[in-house]
């Protein structure tokens, strides 16, 4: 019977010990990541509006990524970040996609 409860107790203290350093673990992203991503972002829009395939939200979202970081959201600023740089990306991709899409000669 005590070997039973020794093992319980092992097992109650190893997972209550790993939910404490899980919690730690999850502590967020630094402020100086999230000003590297917002820059990231800010860069990638103005990519894709040299093309001008930037998307109609992408400037509301990074005046939200910033909004967040003013106020100390790390998190919340660089899921925005990050989501505003994709954009970028894909609408700079959207736009030399649809440049040809007409030209009956054009291959890629």
């Amino acid at each position: 019977m005590k070997k039973i409860a020794l093992i319980a107790a092992a097992a109650c203290m190893a997972i209550s010990g790993a939910a404490l350093a899980d919690g730690h673990a999850k502590k967020g992203p630094s402020k100086k990541d999230v000003s590297a991503a917002i820059l990231a972002a800010v860069k990638s829009v103005e990519a894709a509006k040299s093309v001008r395939g930037e998307w109609r939200d992408s400037y509301k979202y990074l005046g939200k990524a910033k909004k967040a970081y003013r106020k100390g959201d790390m998190k919340k600023a660089m899921k925005l970040a990050k989501k505003v740089e994709r954009q970028g990306k894909m609408g700079k991709a959207q736009a030399h996609a649809e440049m040809h899409a007409g030209d009956a000669n054009y291959t890629k």
